[in-house]
């Protein structure tokens, strides 16, 4: 034990927190920064979750929109060879 403290005493560190930093203020802040964690631990499962369904409906987005092309592409030639055999009945 060192020579100027009385037995008894807090250690110094434990003095200087409890003057200066009352413990309800650690408690709260601890707190609060625990449910910061917690709250964005689900926010980012929420947005895993989010993240998968958008990726789902792009791909069934880019699934139907090559199905379309290829409809159009088909109505082209149709209208393409329809222009075609118009103008050689003329």
């Amino acid at each position: 034990m060192p020579p100027d403290t009385q037995p008894g005493d807090l250690p110094k560190v434990l003095r200087i927190i409890d003057m200066k930093l009352p413990l309800q203020w650690l408690l709260g802040v601890a707190g609060l920064i625990a449910a910061a964690f917690v709250s964005t631990y689900y926010q980012v499962g929420q947005m895993r979750e989010d993240m998968a369904e958008l990726k789902a409906t792009v791909k069934a987005g880019n699934a139907q929109q090559g199905a379309v092309q290829s409809e159009i592409a088909i109505l082209r030639y149709r209208v393409e060879n329809l222009e075609a055999d118009k103008k050689a009945a003329r």
